[in-house]
């Protein structure tokens, strides 16, 4: 296996995020997605989001899930442009993830409010609407999620944004972006 990220600033990037995952769940598992020159991170989190970044480079194979901590190390330890992201572990990774498609913008979230839906949120209250706008509503787990991995940095503002087929809502920060479907999948019973 093999993952070329040939900046050193893109190499770093891609480690915080997954530095900051692997301090939420140091069990946490983490999807690299080549798409065409670029790698694509997913991982998921403690408050049933995803997070995701990208970073040009490419991965081999195009699509494999490896323990977030061995790619922390990867990253960390060894200044390479290519580096051995850990075994795969495809069988850990649960879920599916957004198409490929465009992303309609729907608004923007003043980052100051992030403290203030962390401090009214419980367990209880994590899908009680956070944010509402453009005839979408981001639930307080997505705020959470945010205060979590250490977000915002700064005092801007935070986009959100649908998915094409509207089934997924993403909240971006900065470098990297929080999505969660909006609705939920239904099972098949046979």
């Amino acid at each position: 296996m093999s993952l070329a990220i040939p900046a050193a600033g893109d190499r770093a990037a891609l480690a915080d995020v997954v530095g900051r995952v692997v301090r939420l769940d140091p069990t946490a598992v983490v999807r690299l997605r080549d798409t065409g020159g670029r790698v694509v991170l997913w991982a998921g989190t403690p408050f049933e989001v995803l997070v995701t970044t990208e970073a040009p480079g490419s991965v081999i194979p195009g699509d494999v899930t490896v323990a977030g901590s061995d790619l922390l190390a990867a990253l960390s330890v060894v200044d390479a442009p290519e580096v051995d992201p850990g075994s795969a572990v495809d069988d850990r990774w649960r879920g599916d993830l957004p198409g490929d498609g465009p992303w309609r913008p729907v608004g923007a979230i003043p980052a100051s409010e992030v403290d203030a839906v962390v401090a009214r949120s419980g367990a209880s209250s994590l899908d009680d609407t956070a944010w509402e706008g453009g005839g979408v509503r981001v639930p307080a787990r997505c705020l959470v999620a945010v205060a979590g991995m250490g977000w915002p940095e700064d005092t801007a503002t935070l986009p959100v944004a649908l998915s094409g087929d509207e089934g997924w809502l993403r909240v971006e920060v900065g470098g990297a972006s929080i999505v969660r479907r909006r609705r939920p999948r239904l099972a098949v019973l046979v």
